[in-house]
């Protein structure tokens, strides 16, 4: 990812971002049919926003996704005497959260929704699970360390400190749902993941590249 929000946006995407965070947490309380039909309607439906964002004037999806955001003027009769109440109602706009990149392109929620549908059809339950729930957590560590407390570049604008902190999430992640062996695989895997991830959005990556390694290393160990 690229490096064109300040801070103060990262952390409010991030919020955004561990909504995310319900797909391993459902996955793990139910089963995997349940999980294709929720994953599988929310990637039709942010394919919908994202078709509707990018290659449409859809009124609605401007206030959401516009540089301006919604806002009006209206007069409620007051409750008090026969006068009006002037009232200025604004919704914000969640423009200035998307990179750049998302602003012309598909956005990371729908990337995600991809990744997370590859990992639950192709790999075993507990990996799919830890697969998702890296990807938020080491994702969002290392964006929000990175930026905060970041100086030392190691490739293209990713930082050692926000790389560290990847790898330390994940491994935390990891050890809870899966045996050391592969919690150290599957972290060192979506790090480098995270790391090398420049031309695809890592919300699609991280998942599926991680769970493929975590899978081959569960068959053969």
């Amino acid at each position: 990812m690229t490096d064109d929000i300040n801070l103060r946006d990262e952390v409010k995407r991030k919020r955004i971002h561990y909504i995310g965070l319900s797909v391993p947490i459902i996955y793990f309380l139910s089963d995997r049919e349940l999980m294709l039909m929720i994953i599988g309607t929310a990637l039709v439906l942010f394919f919908l926003i994202d078709y509707l964002r990018l290659y449409t004037k859809n009124k609605t999806i401007d206030y959401l996704f516009g540089e301006k955001g919604y806002s009006t003027h209206i007069k409620i009769k007051s409750v008090y005497g026969k006068g009006k109440i002037d009232r200025d109602i604004s919704l914000p706009t969640l423009n200035p959260i998307l990179r750049k990149e998302e602003k012309r392109s598909w956005g990371s929620h729908t990337y995600y929704a991809l990744g997370a549908l590859i990992c639950v059809l192709l790999y075993p339950e507990h990996i799919a699970i830890a697969a998702t729930a890296i990807l938020v957590i080491g994702d969002s560590v290392a964006a929000l360390v990175g930026k905060a407390v970041g100086r030392y570049k190691i490739y293209k604008n990713k930082t050692l400190e926000g790389t560290t902190a990847c790898f330390l999430s994940c491994l935390v992640v990891c050890y809870i749902l899966l045996p050391i062996p592969m919690a150290i695989i599957g972290s060192l895997a979506a790090t480098l993941t995270e790391l090398l991830s420049t031309k695809v959005n890592d919300n699609f990556t991280i998942p599926v590249i991680s769970g493929g390694i975590m899978a081959i290393a569960n068959y053969l160990l």
